[in-house]
């Protein structure tokens, strides 16, 4: 699988397989009437397989409650000969209470069975009040790195004020930014000033990258992604993720379905054009159906505040 360097000299699979989402969804969904904090074997199973297919890269979060079933079935995994430590890349994420690190990276690495993690991310900049709780929890984050507990560390969410706080006092920049990303949301110049800002060279990681063929259709892309999958005898999700891939932009992606996962890998059999890419580029900037995408982050803070603002009403 092709990689990418980050600035700390570490490489990153470009495809990831995140267990956040649609499997935390499931796993919830199958526990009603019991323990949802008990292992599911159905997720075990469905990152089992990414393994098994050659997926390297794993995506999990405090806050996706799957970290014990990466554990489970990296373990088996290894056990059964199928990969090394050593040949996984392991995502995890501190999701809330940023001043709480260092109990945080413990907790994880307790869960995924884990002495260390290859990157560890803040998941989220709207936990925070102010730039100096910013810069106290990377401070915190450059700690863990230096610890050897993480052997890269970043950042989640994030858009150019949230980057240019932290590299205001950082004495290691973070290695990247995950965020909502593809053709319909670039959220505007956070990419160009994460690569270029002092000279940090922050990769960016897309989540979302599928949303121009599952959430956000019609759309003003669905000719020319039909053109090119048609062009290459692919599907359009390919393209999405392809587009990004291109870009040298790590991509986040899952699914429940075998042939899904071994579809998805496939996306390193072609490569678009310049040209391709741009003309994506371009068509992405048409807004869809006459209004503006927020990030789903955004969306989901300004509920939990309106949420919070209407009980204290009553």
């Amino acid at each position: 699988m092709s990689t990418l360097t980050l600035n700390d000299g570490a490489s990153i699979p470009l495809l990831a397989y995140g267990t956040g989402t649609t499997l935390l969804k499931n796993k919830r969904s199958r526990a009603t009437g019991g323990d949802p904090m008990a292992l599911d074997r159905t997720v075990i199973e469905h990152i089992k397989t990414a393994i098994r297919l050659g997926y390297r890269h794993l995506d999990t979060a405090e806050m996706y409650q799957t970290e014990p079933e990466t554990r489970v079935a990296i373990n088996e995994s290894i056990a059964e000969g199928i990969v090394k430590r050593e040949d996984l890349f392991v995502t995890t994420k501190i999701s809330s209470n940023f001043t709480q690190v260092q109990n945080a990276i413990d907790a994880s690495l307790k869960n995924l069975g884990l002495a260390y993690v290859d990157l560890y991310l803040l998941h989220s900049p709207y936990w925070t009040d102010s730039d100096a709780d910013l810069q106290r929890a990377w401070k915190d984050m450059e700690a863990v790195k230096e610890s050897g507990k993480a052997r890269s560390i970043g950042v989640s969410n994030y858009s150019q004020t949230h980057l240019s706080a932290t590299l205001a006092t950082a004495r290691i920049p973070p290695s990247i930014n995950q965020i909502e990303f593809h053709p319909y949301m670039r959220q505007g110049d956070v990419v160009p000033v994460a690569f270029s800002h002092s000279h940090s060279n922050i990769a960016t990681s897309a989540y979302g990258a599928l949303a121009p063929v599952t959430r956000n259709i019609p759309g003003p892309l669905d000719q020319t992604l039909e053109s090119l999958a048609k062009k290459y005898g692919v599907s359009t999700g390919l393209i999405c993720l392809r587009w990004c891939i291109d870009q040298d932009i790590v991509v986040i992606t899952t699914s429940e379905k075998e042939t899904r996962m071994k579809e998805y890998l496939t996306v390193f059999d072609f490569k678009l054009t310049d040209g391709e890419v741009q003309e994506i580029s371009d068509r992405g900037t048409e807004s869809v159906g006459g209004k503006e995408l927020v990030p789903r982050v955004i969306r989901y803070y300004r509920s939990l505040k309106e949420k919070d603002a209407g009980g204290k009403a009553q």
